[in-house]
C-alpha cells in the first residue's frame, strides 16, 4: 500500500474538485479527468461549452451533435499548464462527408508528473508518474434542418504508479439550432460507460456520468451571445456543507452547532454555468464564463476574489486561430490554457499557387 505525498494529495483534490461531482457523489467515481477543461475555449467558458456550433472541433469532444461540415479537414491542438504541475493536452481532426456525415479523431491526456512513492511506514521509496488518456472517435449528423445529433466513443486508459486501468464510454447528444433566430438548445448525455479492467481486481468503479441542458443565443443588434449551462443533472442536490467552515452558527437552546440547511434556489445555481462571448468580428473575440458550482467550493471564506471566473481571447492571425483562456480556482492558483485552430486546406492553396 502506497502513501502519497502532499504534491499527489493537491492533485487529487483538485481533479475531484474540477470533475463537477461533488457532495454525494464526489469521489465515488474513477476517470474525473475525463470533465477537466480540455482546450482553452472551453476553459474560458467555465468548463462547459456544448450549444455553439462553429468550425471549433474542440468543441464537439463534449458534444458531438457539434460536428458539422464547416469542420472539414480542421486540425487543433491544445496545451493546458494545470495546478499543481499537471501538464495537460489535446489534439483533434474532422473530416466531413457528405453522403455520411462527419468524423473526428481526438486524444486527450493528463501527466501528472513524477511524484515521490512512500510506503506505509512513511518511508520514501522510489518516484512513480501517472498518466490518464482518451482515445475518442465521433460522428456527428443531422435530422431534417434544424435538428442534429451525434455519437463519441471514448477509450480510456489510466496508469497510476503500477495500477492501469482501462474503460469504454458514449457521448450522446442532441441539438436544435436556428441559424436565422442564432438560438439553440441541446442535450447531452456524458461519460456513459463501463470500467473494462478495473484498477484492482473486483473492485470496478462507476464512471462520471454528466446529464447536461443548455441554451445559447446571440442578441440581434449586439455583439454578445450568452450561453447558460445546466450540468449533472442526473443528481438533484450536488451541494457540499463545509464541516471546518469557520462561521458557524450554535443553537442557543442546545448549545450545538446548527446544521446549514441549502436552500432551493442555491442547490438550482450549484447547476448551472454561464458564458459571454463577445463577437467583435471574425477575427477577434472575447470570452467570459462563470462557474457558481466552482466558486462555492473552492473559494475561501474570507477571500474569495475571482474564484470561479474565467476568460478568454480568441484571435486569426496567419491563417491561424488562436485561444488562450485563464480559469480561476483558487486565489493566486490560476490555469494557463492554449489552443491553435488549422483549416488543413490552406496548405494545398498555398500549394496550388507555387
Amino acid at each position: 500500500m502506497l502513501k502519497f505525498n502532499r504534491k499527489f494529495l493537491f492533485i487529487s483534490v483538485y481533479l475531484l474538485s474540477q470533475s463537477n461531482l461533488f457532495a454525494q457523489i464526489g469521489g465515488t467515481r474513477t476517470y474525473p479527468f475525463l470533465n477537466l477543461d480540455h482546450s482553452a475555449r472551453v476553459a474560458a467558458a467555465g468548463g462547459s461549452l456544448i450549444t455553439i456550433r462553429d468550425n471549433d472541433i474542440s468543441l464537439a469532444y463534449q458534444n458531438p451533435a457539434l460536428l458539422n461540415k464547416k469542420m472539414h479537414n480542421h486540425a487543433t491542438l491544445s496545451y493546458l499548464n494545470y495546478l499543481a504541475g499537471i501538464n495537460m493536452g489535446f489534439g483533434g481532426y474532422a473530416r466531413h462527408f457528405d453522403s455520411l456525415g462527419t468524423f473526428s479523431a481526438n486524444v486527450f491526456f493528463v501527466d501528472y508528473g513524477k511524484i515521490q512513492g512512500y510506503d506505509e511506514d512513511g518511508n520514501s521509496t522510489r518516484p512513480f508518474t501517472a498518466q490518464d488518456y482518451n482515445f475518442q472517435i465521433g460522428y456527428g449528423n443531422h435530422w431534417k434542418d434544424k435538428f442534429y445529433y451525434g455519437l463519441n466513443f471514448n477509450f480510456i486508459y489510466s496508469a497510476l504508479e503500477a495500477y492501469v486501468s482501462t474503460a469504454g464510454a458514449f457521448n450522446l447528444g442532441g441539438i436544435y439550432f436556428d441559424d436565422e433566430k442564432q438560438f439553440s438548445a441541446t442535450l447531452l448525455v456524458k461519460n456513459l460507460g463501463v470500467q473494462f479492467i478495473p484498477y484492482r481486481d473486483g473492485h470496478r468503479e462507476d464512471l462520471p456520468l454528466d446529464i447536461q441542458l443548455g441554451i445559447s443565443k446571440k442578441l440581434k443588434f449586439n455583439p454578445l451571445r450568452f450561453s447558460i449551462i445546466a450540468h449533472d443533472l442526473q443528481t438533484w442536490d450536488i451541494s457540499y456543507v463545509n464541516p471546518n467552515k469557520r462561521n458557524k452558527t450554535i443553537d442557543l437552546a442546545t448549545q450545538k452547532e446548527k446544521v446549514e440547511k441549502i436552500p432551493v434556489p442555491e442547490k438550482i445555481m450549484r447547476h448551472l454555468n454561464f458564458t459571454g462571448e463577445l463577437l467583435f468580428s471574425d477575427n477577434f473575440n472575447m470570452i467570459l464564463g462563470y462557474n457558481y458550482q466552482r466558486r462555492k467550493e473552492l473559494s475561501p471564506e474570507q477571500r474569495k476574489v475571482v474564484t470561479g471566473f474565467s476568460w478568454g481571447l480568441t484571435f486569426n492571425l496567419l491563417k491561424y486561430r488562436f485561444t488562450y483562456g485563464m480559469a480561476s480556482f483558487y486565489p493566486g492558483q490560476p490555469t494557463f490554457n492554449f489552443s491553435v485552430l488549422k483549416n488543413l486546406n490552406d496548405f494545398r492553396r498555398t500549394g496550388s499557387k507555387s
